[in-house]
């Protein structure tokens, strides 16, 4: 079909009933200016276009990018590039041949020597908001021009999945009486105006699930596709009431926000606007809230430039492997472009949880083995690796060689994105079932060399919580590990580099307190122990409820018993980092519980880890044994074990994150 066989009447025809033949021909002779053809300002432009009306102002001085794509109807990877007034007014032509837009490819401006508001501005029935939000002096000018030519003008803006809009019609308050802002204000306060003004009684904050994406001073903030089409909706069927003359039109100060996520519509007047003495009130708490944000901002991940070699990109993506207590034991030096040595120190022999000569260590190794894999395969890479002839496991320093040979294709194995999410949750999970088509999914992931046992019922979690509780007894009560708990726990606010936020510990804010005081000396925390209350509470906020709370506790057992060498080892920690991945992958959390897995095996094999306690090692005892009836005497098969669920909280969580990759580069002389 060809524009000439376009026909205005049977293309808009199904809007009729709710708008007649008349109203139909009205909308057709309208025109509007959208300043903006971002998120919204694009949405407009089509909606209003498919409802008839057909002579547009529009402009944008910007061009589309993949990081528009969530939200901008405009932006694909066709139109990356290019200019999108461009590629709206293609898109609109496309619904309306007849359609007539004058572009202004270079934006609006007001400015003493180039303004040309009052150009964009002729003959215009209605001005649409498609402003960016940060955008706040040019739209200040522009909607004061047309409050001087009594142009109606309509602000609307996605608020998380919702949206707001207020209409500013003539010989009604104008948006600057409205907003109240000045030229004495600095930039982050009318931010902080606008945003108060359009939502004076927000409802978005309660699911804000990671506020640090909140950038306003580099003005990035999060937006939804949901937020857009509501803003379309709400601002299309205001503008049609204000060019048909037709329907109330509440003019500001009045105000309308509905939220599809809350399923919550509020709708209000302010006398004053932002003069109001409450708006004034809630001014005061958006700068409190603002100066939070701006703590809370994601600092740079710190990945490696664009112009690094492939081989740091790699070990970039490694270093994200999970490692005991966050320890980052290993360094990488690279030899050549195809080449790398890993360097794993000597373990630490006084740490108790080092178990099986460093076998958390070397299974964390394994996991980084196999991080190094995938991200090898997305550079057209396949990876191998290699122990020296000489290794001995005993606990000593090793190196491992890995090597990568250039593959024909790049492959993007779906796990590798997950890597840099993927986190310990210590936390309490819902108690909402594993599906038996995702636990096949995770099985899959280790079947060839371990068995994988459940305990899903509400009985077999709290018996499995109650071992690892009396885990957390024995290590609360040994000053080894009392000295590994100081030296990790990471009582400074947000993420560790380097060791365990306090915060994520799992225990609440109380207990943090009486937990920071007793953790000052070990006599201090020895008496606390001995003379009050023990460890009790950290053994039921810890193990107890978290531990009752969850999907399901499991254990990996090796499907051949007998002795494993060290190679078995570094296999079986790349199996569990494509589990733990694929877990991350379905929308579970995981916590590992090598604690009961460490001191059981003590007993099993009768080291002695206490130095000589006999209460101890007696608790150890009873510990093994419990654990290994419940695992129908494979205590000795078993490799690792923990707990799954679905998170409970949506709020962000400390957790540990990594050293940066120069940090890890081995430099030959550096110890971990």
């Amino acid at each position: 079909m060809t524009s000439s066989d376009f026909s205005h009447a049977e293309a808009f025809s199904r809007n009729l009933g709710w708008i007649t033949k008349g109203e139909q021909l009205q909308l057709r002779h309208k025109k509007v200016a959208i300043p903006g053809m971002g998120g919204v300002g694009g949405s407009y432009l089509l909606a209003l276009t498919r409802l008839g009306v057909s002579k547009f102002h529009i402009a944008d001085m910007d061009i589309f990018e993949q990081a528009n794509f969530n939200r901008q109807v405009g932006a694909s990877m066709s139109t990356v590039g290019r200019s999108k007034v461009e590629v709206m007014i293609e898109m609109a032509r496309d619904i309306n041949p007849d359609i007539e837009i004058k572009s202004f490819d270079k934006g609006v401006s007001a400015g003493p020597e180039d303004s040309n508001v009052d150009e964009f501005l002729e003959g215009v029935d209605l001005l649409v908001d498609g402003f960016d939000f940060f955008v706040l002096d040019i739209r200040r000018a522009v909607f004061s021009r047309c409050h001087e030519l009594s142009i109606p003008a309509i602000t609307c803006a996605p608020v998380g999945m919702g949206a707001a809009i207020i209409s500013f019609l003539p010989n009604k308050m104008s948006f600057e009486d409205y907003f109240k802002m000045s030229e004495q204000d600095t930039e982050e306060e009318k931010y902080i105006k606008f945003l108060i003004g359009l939502t004076p009684r927000p409802v978005h904050q309660a699911y804000l699930v990671d506020p640090s994406y909140v950038d306003i001073k580099n003005q990035k903030v999060p937006s939804t596709p949901m937020g857009i089409q509501l803003s379309t909706g709400l601002l299309v069927t205001e503008a049609l009431k204000i060019l048909l003359s037709r329907g109330k039109v509440r003019a500001a100060p009045h105000y309308q926000l509905y939220d599809a996520y809350r399923g919550i519509l509020r709708k209000g007047y302010i006398p004053f606007g932002n003069a109001n003495p409450v708006q004034k009130l809630k001014f005061i708490i958006g700068r409190a809230l603002y100066l939070k944000l701006s703590q809370a901002v994601k600092k740079n991940e710190d990945r490696v430039d664009e112009a690094a070699s492939v081989m740091e990109k790699i070990i970039d993506q490694a270093r994200w492997t999970p490692s005991g207590d966050n320890v980052q034991p290993w360094r990488f030096e690279i030899k050549g472009t195809r080449k790398i040595i890993i360097h794993v120190p000597e373990i630490e022999k006084k740490n108790p949880y080092e178990f099986d000569r460093g076998r958390p260590t070397y299974l964390s190794v394994g996991m980084m083995l196999e991080t190094m894999r995938m991200a090898a395969k997305s550079h057209s890479l396949s990876l191998s690796w290699k122990l020296p002839d000489d290794t001995v496991w005993d606990g000593r320093a090793i190196t491992i060689e890995v090597n990568f040979k250039k593959r024909q294709h790049s492959v993007i194995d779906s796990l590798l994105a997950y890597v840099p999410l993927r986190s310990v949750n210590r936390f309490s999970y819902q108690t909402r079932k594993i599906d038996d088509a995702v636990k096949k999914r995770l099985t899959e992931e280790i079947d060839d060399l371990f068995d994988i046992v459940w305990f899903e019922s509400p009985e077999a979690r709290l018996k499995f919580s109650r071992l690892n509780a009396a885990a957390t007894d024995i290590r609360l009560r040994l000053e080894e590990c009392f000295k590994v708990h100081k030296q990790i726990i990471d009582w400074t606010d947000g993420d560790s580099r380097e060791g365990v936020p306090a915060k994520a510990v799992g225990m609440d804010k109380i207990s943090l307190i009486l937990m920071k005081g007793a953790m000052k000396s070990w006599p201090r925390m020895d008496f606390m122990n001995k003379y009050m209350a023990g460890t009790l509470l950290a053994q039921l906020q810890m193990d107890i409820l978290p531990g009752y709370k969850c999907a399901s506790h499991f254990v990996v057992l090796w499907k051949e018993s007998g002795a494993k060498e060290l190679v078995d080892i570094l296999q079986a920690g790349e199996k569990l980092q494509r589990f733990w991945l694929q877990a991350t992958q379905e929308g579970l959390v995981l916590q590992p519980s090598m604690a009961t897995v460490c001191f059981s095996h003590y007993a099993d094999k009768g080291i002695d880890f206490s130095g000589g306690n006999t209460s101890l090692a007696n608790k150890a005892s009873r510990l093994g044994g419990k654990f290994d009836a419940q695992l129908g005497g494979r205590l000795g098969d078993v490799i690792f074990s923990g707990r799954l669920g679905y998170s409970s909280k949506t709020s962000d969580i400390p957790r540990s994150i990594r050293k940066t990759t120069e940090q890890l580069l081995f430099d030959g002389t550096s110890e971990t």
